[in-house]
């Protein structure tokens, strides 16, 4: 219900602008024409809406770079966060902004942690800090590992510097230069029309400055954005060395990856079996 209503007040100053628009419209063709025909200046309501809406989308649905999902997030969930992100970039574009220039120190500190032994670049920090790489102890997935998780069990020798390249990482990445190219397209030919259109002293209304706004503020996170890997399915794996020294205690990760598994009981009870979380199990 939130979200439906956010939608609907977000159209609410596009239909309004769009009505002011239709009259203004009618009063230019009775004006100039003298006739029922229409001008070649006039343009629909669902000109002027189609034309914002495709703007926005491209915009942001180029410029939102979410992390990796977890090993348990289906389609739908996956999709649902991605729409629900660009919601907000549609709502709120100065969070976004926030988030990503958050993000991009985050990331440039994690390179520069990395550089001096490892040679990593910015995309290397985007990439541990969107969770790029998944800890594995005995050939199972334990936990997400923060960029001070890994650096420490490297340094510890618990697991091996994980190799992988620049490229490698752009590889998983689902953003190529024609995706970008057609986004940039877009917003360049609405910026176009608009200018031409302020040149010939011809209306342009509320909905074309608001989208122009929100696109120029996306445009601000795009280029934060922009050497991180984007739409990235699943992380790098790194193995933990069991024979060198003792998996970390459950509980004690930041991003454990919990795992529910069916373990007979046999009780008297009428309950055969019951779901504990991994870092249960010993417990048992």
């Amino acid at each position: 219900m939130t979200l439906l209503l956010c939608t609907v007040l977000f159209c609410v100053p596009f239909v309004a602008a769009s009505l002011s628009l239709q009259s203004l419209n009618d009063t230019h063709i009775l004006v100039i024409s003298g006739s029922d025909s229409l001008s070649c200046n006039t343009r629909t309501l669902w000109d002027i809406l189609l034309t914002c809406w495709l703007t926005l989308f491209a915009c942001t649905w180029t410029a939102i770079h979410p992390d990796i999902p977890s090993m348990n997030e289906g389609v739908v969930a996956i999709t649902f966060r991605r729409l629900l992100l660009m919601v907000m970039a549609l709502l709120g574009p100065e969070f976004v902004i926030s988030w990503a220039a958050w993000q991009f120190l985050c990331a440039r500190k994690v390179t520069e942690n990395f550089n001096n032994a490892f040679g990593w670049t910015l995309t290397h920090g985007f990439f541990a800090w969107m969770g790029g790489f998944m800890l594995y102890v005995d050939g199972k997935p334990r936990a997400t590992l923060t960029p001070d998780e890994l650096l420490q069990f490297v340094r510890e020798g618990s697991v091996e510097m994980p190799v992988i390249t620049e490229a490698d990482i752009e590889d998983r990445s689902k953003g190529d230069v024609l995706s970008k190219s057609v986004a940039i397209l877009q917003l360049v030919w609405f910026i176009i029309q608009l200018i031409a259109r302020y040149a010939q002293n011809l209306l342009v209304t509320l909905p074309e400055i608001d989208t122009l706004s929100i696109a120029a503020l996306t445009c601000i996170a795009y280029g934060l954005w922009w050497k991180k890997p984007k739409d990235v399915g699943r992380p790098h794996i790194v193995h933990w060395n069991s024979g060198a020294t003792t998996p970390p205690p459950h509980g004690s990760l930041a991003n454990e990856y919990v795992i529910f598994i069916n373990i007979p009981v046999r009780t008297r009870s009428n309950f055969p079996a019951f779901c504990v979380a991994a870092k249960d199990v010993g417990h048992y």
